[in-house]
């Protein structure tokens, strides 16, 4: 079922709500847990289970906004999460789209492939190629545990968004 311009625009304002809101939780100080001085990259595994089965032009722009939303909040980094997290959404949509299926393995593998890349990109280009005094051991002692942590908490963004997303696609449940 086609859904009409009233209701894309609601989905993806619904959509623009969640990556805003998971903004915060991640760049705000305090209100997301850092297990042993690791943080969890929310926006990553959001923007690439959210683009997964959309559009590929919107699933760009949405990531393009999750990154925008990332870049604000740091001065170093201008641009890369912008680029990278608009990239691999559009990557992740064209894949569902032309070549597999939106399922949870693929969310899955998606992301995962997307947290691991962002974590090594960003501390060979931030940290190893700037050199940064001890920045070698940074890759152990914060980006693996980020990394980490956040591909424990992939599962269950993934469980929350399903019900949402089938909702704003309006997908009726199937009774038998």
């Amino acid at each position: 079922m086609e859904l009409s311009k009233k209701q894309k625009t609601m989905k993806y304002f619904c959509y623009c709500l969640m990556i805003l809101l998971a903004d915060l939780l991640q760049n705000t100080g305090g209100l997301f847990p850092q297990v042993f001085g690791a943080r969890c990259f929310l926006l990553l595994p959001l923007a690439i289970i959210l683009s997964m089965g959309e559009d590929i032009i919107a699933s760009a722009f949405m990531g393009l906004f999750a990154g925008l939303l990332w870049d604000m909040s740091g001065a170093v980094h201008l641009g890369f999460n912008c680029i990278f997290i608009a990239v691999v959404c559009f990557l992740s949509s064209a894949l569902v789209t032309y070549i597999v299926r939106d399922t949870f393995i693929t969310n899955m593998i998606c992301a995962a492939l997307v947290i691991i890349l962002y974590c090594f990109l960003y501390w060979l280009f931030f940290i190893v190629i700037k050199g940064v005094d001890g920045g070698e051991t940074t890759l152990f002692s914060f980006y693996i545990p980020c990394a980490i942590y956040t591909l424990i908490l992939t599962p269950v963004i993934w469980l929350i968004m399903k019900p949402v997303k089938a909702k704003l696609n309006f997908v009726k449940s199937q009774e038998f």
